[in-house]
């Protein structure tokens, strides 16, 4: 039995927003009462300096992931990564090829530690597993040094902070091969390129970014 079934057979699908339990696994993560609180961003807003957002950083979807980012709420992982895999580009990139691999952003150790699980992992583990893609990680992104966090910096600061942060544990799996990175939520969009960078530098043909969440500029 494929795992995201059997996931969907052990907790069945909840709204992110309320809670309550839904009545079709084809429903993004939302009843019908809370999908007009969260609309997909708009077109101007989806894609933005090469990384593509999902949903704005608001409303029932926050708050969700705050709970799965800093309370430990792992449960919260399936709903989120449902609303991931009916991106497009999660399976593919705008001229039709599918990517040879799929990895996310790797949380700080100390953070892992706190808070008992790496969150981005989590939601691309579910991601793929409801996209029928293979969850496999193929390509190892890995933090060479922890930073402070971003959440009180400017863009420039965010920058400075993220550089020389990520590394490829493996290069010779990623030459010449095309990579999706993931993350939760984008700002400035440092953090992403700076794993973008990393990859390119080890050796991939093609980087794109997604991300579910997008902080309102």
């Amino acid at each position: 039995m494929p795992w995201a079934i059997l996931w969907e057979l052990l907790l069945p699908p909840i709204c992110l927003g309320c809670e309550r339990l839904l009545r079709s696994a084809a429903i993004r993560g939302l009843c019908s009462q809370c999908a007009p609180l969260c609309p997909p961003l708009a077109a101007d807003l989806r894609s933005l300096g090469g990384i593509t957002a999902c949903y704005a950083y608001d409303g029932p979807l926050a708050r969700a992931l705050q709970q799965l980012k800093y309370g430990g709420a792992a449960g919260w992982a399936g709903p989120l990564g449902r609303l991931l895999a009916a991106e497009p580009l999660l399976r593919a990139a705008g001229d039709g090829r599918r990517w040879d691999a799929v990895v996310a952003i790797p949380r700080q150790r100390d953070r892992r530690r706190r808070y008992g699980l790496d969150h981005a992992r989590l939601l691309r583990h579910h991601a793929l597993a409801h996209a029928g893609v293979p969850t496999r990680e193929r390509v190892a992104l890995v933090r060479v040094r922890d930073r402070p966090a971003q959440v009180d910096l400017n863009a420039a600061a965010r920058r400075d902070n993220m550089h020389g942060v990520f590394a490829v544990a493996q290069p010779a799996k990623i030459a010449g091969r095309r990579v999706l990175v993931l993350d939760d939520v984008t700002t400035t969009g440092a953090t992403l390129r700076a794993a973008r960078d990393a990859l390119l530098g080890a050796g991939a043909a093609e980087v794109g970014a997604l991300a579910l969440l997008r902080t309102p500029p």
